[in-house]
């Protein structure tokens, strides 16, 4: 078995021409080559639940088996374990999944009879090798599809994998590639949108490895790495997937991520975190203004009488396809994500001995218990009492939802957590300056304000207030 270290990066397929000069002149061109991949897996998708994947691979006159293991992530660069066989054909040689040290990560109640084909992944790729300070990647570009059935998906991603040197390396390279295209940090698969594909995708879940023992030095790395991976993952499937619910998620874990080093000031300096604050602090109108866009376009869409908001919605869905290109266009914005996560990964050990982390979750939580009984028995009255509290919410929120992993912890449950969390995205509408445009109204009516839009959003706090 090998390890696998890489960083993955998503790219408009009319920024290729930029990237593809910039690595010609700057790394060693390898390969252009026609890659033919076949996922294979049980009906009930056994294997992608174990968090591994195996395919069978066409390159030119020649097959090649693959198995993947379960991976990790840290700070957007992966690693995981993986077996490559050659083949005579594109056939499955299940015997290569006999040996000794396969047997050790197969997981065990699979049936190898049962493995069959799922989806496909064709593309092209341009390979080159690339010396930078030490480090030394193949850089690869992937264009073609992701198919199953009669779907298919584009794909073009980059993706930079350490052949020598520290990983930390592979940092250096994704910023200087970042400044000729506008690259987004990827942490979803080429095999888990193959799996969402046909509709055989686990629901992805990942909890913090935190206990209420650790030492603050240990728990807080591992808090921000858990809001990273979040805010990554939602903008991905907001950006790439038309996913509204990402753009909500993606700011509700900003905010986590930009308010947590100073709640935890006993465990890590403020200049520590200077890169990781300064490289957010870009993001946010734009985070907070797709929120707002897409938590309008939820109840727009949500609306009793469809008729009475079709030219709204219409409008509004237009300012949102907009507004997601000029994302994706954005190099200045996603490379401020990949300098937060490369100063993520950077981040020096902390000094021990501060507090356990169960005890500072407890004291976070006591610290703003008295805003959920304000919820429960008084309900803010008026937008400005609403607005007051944001961010507030936001860190009661976050604190919920760390300790929905630490039953140690006495917290409010699952509904609240959820709750806390409408309530942010509810939130966004109540923002000024409004961050929309005025939208088209229905025919013989009037033109709804941002007070209009605002009223919604109190109604839905008020409701939702009632259920804590």
């Amino acid at each position: 078995m090998t390890k696998e270290t890489e960083l993955k990066l998503r790219i408009s397929p009319q920024s290729l021409p930029a990237l593809t000069q910039f690595l010609n002149t700057q790394a060693r061109p390898l390969s252009h080559s026609t890659l033919k991949n076949w996922y294979l897996d049980t009906p009930a998708a056994a294997l992608s639940s174990a968090r591994a994947a195996l395919r069978i691979r066409q390159h030119g006159d020649g097959y090649e088996q693959t198995l993947k293991t379960r991976g990790q992530s840290q700070a957007g660069i992966h690693q995981r374990g993986e077996w490559n066989w050659p083949l005579t054909s594109p056939q499955l040689d299940s015997t290569l999944l006999q040996s000794a040290e396969v047997a050790e990560h197969w997981p065990a109640s699979i049936n190898v009879a049962e493995l069959g084909e799922i989806f496909t992944t064709h593309f092209e790729r341009q390979a080159w090798l690339w010396q930078l300070d030490g480090c030394e990647a193949e850089v690869v570009l992937d264009q073609g599809e992701v198919s199953s059935g009669r779907k298919t998906l584009p794909l073009c991603e980059v993706e930079l994998e350490l052949k020598q040197g520290d990983a930390a390396g592979l940092w250096a390279m994704a910023l200087q590639l970042a400044e000729q295209a506008p690259l987004w940090l990827s942490d979803i698969s080429k095999a888990e949108r193959g799996y969402r594909l046909a509709r055989l995708s686990q629901p992805w879940a990942q909890t913090p490895g935190v206990s209420a023992e650790d030492d603050m030095a240990a728990a807080l790395p591992q808090w921000l790495s858990y809001e990273l991976l979040h805010l990554q993952r939602a903008l991905e499937h907001c950006l790439w997937d038309n996913n509204i619910h990402g753009a909500l998620d993606a700011w509700t874990h900003w905010q986590a991520l930009r308010a947590l080093p100073q709640l935890a000031g006993k465990a890590i300096r403020r200049n520590q975190t200077r890169a990781l604050r300064e490289a957010l602090d870009q993001l946010q109108q734009p985070l907070q203004q797709l929120a707002a866009t897409a938590q309008l376009l939820s109840y727009l869409r949500s609306a009793d009488e469809e008729s009475d908001v079709r030219d709204e919605l219409n409008s509004l869905q237009a300012v949102w396809m907009e507004r997601l290109q000029q994302l994706r266009d954005d190099a200045v914005l996603a490379q401020a994500l990949t300098q937060a996560a490369a100063a993520l990964y950077a981040l020096p050990p902390l000094k021990e001995g501060s507090e356990q982390a169960g005890h500072w979750l407890r004291h976070l939580l006591r610290q703003h218990q008295p805003l959920l009984e304000q919820l429960k028995r008084q309900r803010p009255q008026s937008t400005e009492q609403w607005r007051g509290m944001a961010h507030e919410l936001a860190l009661l929120c976050m604190a919920c939802d760390y300790a929905r992993a630490l039953p140690q912890v006495n917290a409010p449950g699952e509904t609240v957590w959820r709750a806390l969390s409408d309530m942010l995205n509810a939130e966004t509408l109540l923002q000024r300056p409004w961050p929309l445009p005025p939208l088209n109204p229905a025919a013989g009516a009037e033109q709804r304000t941002a007070d209009d839009y605002s009223g919604w959003a109190e109604e839905h706090l008020q409701h939702l207030a009632r259920q804590l």
